[in-house]
Parts: C-alpha cells; structure tokens; sequence
C-alpha cells in the first residue's frame, strides 16, 4: 500500500464469545491512529465460523466499543462504500477471488482426508519434527487432478508457497524477514468451496482499501502467510504493526478468560469504570507518551498517539493504575453527573425504584458528595451505601469491638439518641451537637463517634458520620442506636 493512500485501519473481531480486553486494546489503537491522521476506522465482522458465531457476542462487540466512544465511520450498523461489512455477507466477492487465484496458479487442489492427515500429524509429533503439511498433492499431474474433481472426489485448496523470503516493515517491531521454506502450504478454501481466516482477510482488506493493519503479535505468523496471498494476486499488502500482548495482571502468561476474569471488557462495564478513564488506561497498556504523563484526554491521545511509541514486548494488565484513573475521572464530573450514577446504581441493586426514586433527589446528590471522593467505579456504590437502605442484622468485627469496648456505650448511646430531633440539621449542625453533647457528658468525642457510626452503619468506617446519620434521619436513627444498646447490653458478662 503506498505511503500517500488515504489511511484505513480496520478492527475485525470474530463475534464467537466477548470482547477481550486486548481487542479492546486494538480497536481503540486503530481508532487513535485513524484519528491522529485524519483517517477512517472500518469496523468488520469475521464471522465465517458460522458453529461458533452468536447474535450475543455480535451485541457485545458493538455495544462495547459504543461504550468506549470508538464509534466506527463504517461497518455493519453504520454502512458505507465497501460493504457489506460482514464476511457471512461477501460470499460472491469470495468466489470471484478464488477463481482468480486458481487461474493464477496460487492454489492448488489438496486430496488429503483428515484421517491422512491425523496420521500425518501423528508421526511428526513422534519423530519431533515440525507440524506441517508434507506437500504431497503440490505436483500432482494437472490431468490427474481435473479428473478427480469431475468424479466428485472431496478436495480443499492450498496456498502454493513460491520460493524465496518475505521482509517485513513491521511498524512496531521493525523488519522481519521469514523465509518460504519455513511457511506452510495452508489450507485457504475448505472442502465446501468458502475460503479460510487467512484468505478471506486478505480480500476485505484488499476491497476495503485497508491502508494499514494494526493487530496482535499473535497474527505475527499470520501475516507472512497473507503477504504471500496478497503477492498471488498481484496485490500491493498493506503496512502492518504488531502490537504487544496484554498479560495477567502480575505478568504471568497471556491474559485470559479462564484465568482472569479481567479478560472480557464486560468486566469493567458492569463494575462501572468511567469510560473516558478505560480509554486512558488501555492506550497506556503497551504505548506510552513519555516517562511520566498519565492522565491524558482523548484529545490528547490523538494528537500525541503515534506507532513508534509502541513497546514491543508484552504489557501487563495494571489494574491498580485503573482504580487510580477511574477515581480521578469520577472526582472531575459534576455532583449532578455523579448523582445520576449513583441513582441508577441504586435502582439497579433494587434499593429505589426506577421512575419514582424512594429516595429524595436531594438525598441523592448528598450522597454523590459524600461518595466522590471515595469512589474508584460506580459499582461500589451499592454496598458503599448498603447500610442506608437495609437493616444493620450484623456488625463487623472492628464494629462489634467498637460497641463493647466500654460498659458505659449503651448508656451513650440512648442519652445520644434522645438529643436528636426531627427533622435532623445539616452534618455541620449535628457534629457541633454532638461535641456538645460530649462536653457536657465528660466523655471524650470519640468514645461517642466510633460506637455510633457502629450502631448507625454496621461498619467501623465509611462516609462522614453525621452525613450518614442525616441521610438516615431521626426517627431510623433513634432505632439503631437503640438496637445497638440493645446489642451490647446482651452482650456484656453479667456480674
């Protein structure tokens, strides 16, 4: 492809499962560049497979990228000149390539059974040599081979792999060079005449006027074999980059579902990480800007993103740097913005309902002040305001201690709960109370606090104290407060 073309990068998933992380990854650096160079992002989908393809997956690919704001300029939703955007779709244009390629000679038919084939394997695997196609049909007689395809005889077709080597200009990882003899002759159309991964990719990118391929190191292998296809038809490939594999959280192996969890996008949606924070994160998961910049716009990403700021060995998944970054992005939206997370959190865990909030929105946007500082992703806020919306049953053990710790704490606790009145002041108001109260009683403030967030909450921690008792309100209050005395009383050796 030549260095003018206009640039188009593609992002191909196969819509067999969901979306990996690392495809994330991929989308959003295909994104970056088409942007950073005024280009178009093609969306594809390589669904040939048709035993694994799901209408499921299919949703979760779009859906996740429209949640990360990669919305591509062309694919099966958006349409667009090169259509149709679905391999399951582009059976003609197949047919019409792999006629051009029988003509000119860079197939050729293969009568090998799978069971020849097994034992192929089988005594390489004994003999240790590589696992590879032996070429046995390559020079079969061209009469021969016409005959047994008039009788109806079950065939494949292979790549005829010439002589001689392929360099590569990898983006990322610099030239590469493979030679032929260490390239397999692959199977390319099936038995049922539709072409394989490697050449169907070939022609879409060919007929998408891809200008650039940007995908895993893991097409590595792949690629050299597409190169050779591109050749056979007389067409000029285009640029491909390499990127680094995503690894387990500590580095160990390739990320993946069966191990982590953290594999599927879907993970980080359904804990609710801010997504502009999951669009920062993933571009620093193999690239980086420089030594020490981190916190980067989408605006910033595109003008700074660039190829030759790609590491080429692999990335480990950094989750701690993502709690860090989903908290920052959450502390810069608006009080309003957050109140509206945090009531369809609450909604969703079923403690108001939807429509017609049990809570009062003011309450709502007390807690988004309360909670800001203290969120790393909006799925913590159900269980981080769990106490306000149901009975404290139970009483952490740092809690538990907190209310035995003196025999006088039930006694503070009724006086404490006597003293407040409905409707409750603002937090301010109560806290100045109740260091008044403690004044007055002689006791120091907190020997008070402590056992009262206890009673009120269950925890030993939390939001404010006197934000959560006035989010309670009075009357609910009084109740635990007295339950909690309750509690400890039952608890405490009689004498």
């Amino acid at each position: 492809m030549p260095e003018s073309a206009p640039v188009r990068v593609r992002f191909a998933p196969s819509p067999t499962g969901y979306l990996h992380i690392g495809g994330a990854r991929t989308a959003l650096f295909n994104w970056l560049f088409a942007r950073r160079h005024g280009g178009t992002f093609v969306l594809r989908m390589e669904d040939t497979d048709k035993r694994r393809n799901t209408p499921e997956a299919r949703r979760t690919i779009f859906e996740g990228l429209r949640w990360l704001g990669l919305q591509p300029d062309e694919g099966p939703e958006e349409g667009g000149p090169y259509g149709p955007y679905s391999q399951s779709e582009r059976a003609e244009i197949y047919a019409e390539t792999i006629a051009e390629l029988k003509r000119r000679e860079g197939l050729y038919a293969c009568f090998c059974s799978r069971e020849r084939l097994a034992e192929l394997r089988a005594e390489q695997e004994r003999e240790k040599r590589d696992l590879r196609y032996d070429g046995r049909c390559r020079d079969l007689d061209p009469e021969e081979v016409r005959r047994r395809i008039e009788a109806g005889e079950e065939h494949t077709f292979r790549l005829r792999v010439p002589e001689g080597e392929t360099v590569l200009e990898d983006l990322v990882r610099g030239p590469i060079t493979v030679r032929h003899e260490d390239v397999e002759d692959i199977i390319l159309v099936r038995a049922d005449g539709t072409p394989v991964y490697n050449l169907a990719v070939v022609i879409d990118d060919h007929a998408m006027a891809i200008s650039h391929v940007l995908r895993g190191e893991d097409h590595l292998t792949n690629t050299f074999k597409q190169i050779i296809v591109f050749k056979a038809l007389g067409w000029e490939p285009p640029r491909y980059g390499h990127l680094p594999l995503i690894l387990g959280p500590t580095g160990e192996g390739k990320l993946s579902k069966r191990k982590h969890p953290e594999a599927a996008l879907e993970h980080y949606i359904q804990r609710g990480y801010h997504p502009e924070a999951m669009v920062n994160w993933l571009a620093l998961i193999g690239w980086s800007y420089d030594d020490h910049t981190e916190i980067m716009s989408r605006e910033e990403l595109i003008e700074r993103f660039s190829l030759d700021r790609v590491h080429a060995g692999g990335a480990r998944l950094p989750l701690d740097k993502l709690d860090a970054m989903s908290g920052h992005y959450i502390r810069a939206m608006s009080i309003e913005g957050i109140a509206e997370k945090v009531a369809e959190e609450l909604t969703a865990a079923g403690f108001i309902s939807a429509g017609g909030y049990t809570l009062p929105w003011d309450k709502i946007v007390h807690l988004a002040r309360i909670l800001r500082d203290r969120l790393r992703c909006f799925g913590e806020i159900p269980e981080q305001v769990s106490w306000l919306f149901q009975p404290v049953v139970e009483f952490e053990t740092k809690a538990e201690k907190n209310l035995l710790k003196s025999e006088e704490t039930p006694i503070l606790l009724r006086a404490y709960a006597a003293t407040l009145e409905d409707p409750l002041p603002e937090p301010e108001d109560l806290e100045a109370r109740a260091r008044t109260f403690c004044e007055e009683r002689g006791v120091g403030f907190k020997k008070l606090v402590h056992p009262v967030r206890s009673a009120l909450t269950g925890r030993a921690g939390g939001p404010p104290l006197f934000d959560c008792l006035f989010l309670l309100g009075a009357e609910e209050a009084r109740r635990r407060l007295e339950a909690a005395a309750a509690w400890a009383e039952a608890r405490r050796p009689r004498k």
